[in-house]
């Protein structure tokens, strides 16, 4: 299983839109998919149901409960509308995380080791700051995926975060960076191609080519708890992330391997 963690310390890069919709995006290729809303403030879970809605949750597991069983990562996982895709929801309670003693950040990896052999892919969404909840995130993940947006001042920290990822490859040997991709981009505006030309510049073998443009329909999917290829499948934000999908299969040697196996039993049958 490749656990992909979708990071930047920054808020308002479209983090939680990038998560959501590359899990959807592999799964609806047939790859068997875990999407982990590791952000207590749950916005990849609103992309899939109601927080009020959310039971067992990220908070449930990986928080020490006294006098209560420890619940393995499979209690909280609930299935989405999306054939393939599994979710583990958050909520806010999950901030207590950061209180919790030092040995916790290693409870993710070893939840996962469990789920190794029925997926895939785990797409891990990642809280806004520095802390132990995104200790605990990377030091589970074997892949990194950074969304920076096309803005002023938005490549301000990444020097900060890439040398966050080599201080976590002292605990986790396999963590590499998948790359870094351009989001919220506007073509109306010169600032945004200026931004990515200077991504481009900076981080040349790093920054993938797909952009992720702003779009309408992606900025309302969460509201009607649905991820963009389910909420507006013909919209430029479900073309965009189909295409960031097999730019991501590409760099992993994966690319499109499930969807060509699909495509053949479809036409055998």
């Amino acid at each position: 299983m490749k656990t992909i963690a979708i990071a930047n310390q920054k808020g308002g890069v479209g983090k939680s839109t990038t998560a959501a919709s590359l899990a959807t995006e592999l799964a609806i290729r047939g790859y068997e998919t875990l999407l982990i809303d590791g952000d207590p403030q749950a916005n990849v879970t609103s992309h899939f149901l109601a927080p009020s809605k959310v039971g067992i949750s990220m908070a449930e597991v990986l928080i020490e409960q006294e006098g209560k069983e420890k619940l393995p990562l499979e209690a909280a996982v609930i299935l989405t509308e999306v054939d393939h895709l599994d979710l583990v929801p958050s909520k806010v309670r999950f901030a207590r995380f950061e209180k919790e003693q030092a040995i916790a950040i290693n409870r993710l990896k070893s939840r996962l080791t469990t789920l190794a052999d029925k997926y895939d892919f785990c797409i891990i969404d990642t809280p806004p700051t520095f802390g132990q909840i995104l200790t605990a995130l990377l030091l589970a993940s074997t892949h990194i995926l950074i969304p920076v947006a096309a803005a002023p001042l938005a490549q301000d920290g990444l020097d900060d975060l890439m040398a966050t990822i080599d201080e976590m490859r002292d605990g986790n040997t396999d963590l590499k960076l998948l790359g870094i991709v351009c989001t919220l981009f506007d073509t109306r505006v010169n600032v945004a191609a200026e931004s990515f030309k200077q991504l481009k510049a900076r981080f040349p073998a790093d920054t993938l080519d797909t952009i992720i443009h702003r779009n309408t329909k992606l900025e309302e999917s969460p509201a009607f708890h649905q991820p963009i290829q389910l909420y507006a499948p013909n919209s430029r934000g479900a073309s965009v992330y189909a295409d960031l999908a097999t730019e991501v299969l590409d760099r992993l040697g994966e690319r499109d391997t499930k969807s060509q196996l699909r495509l053949a039993d479809e036409k055998n049958g």
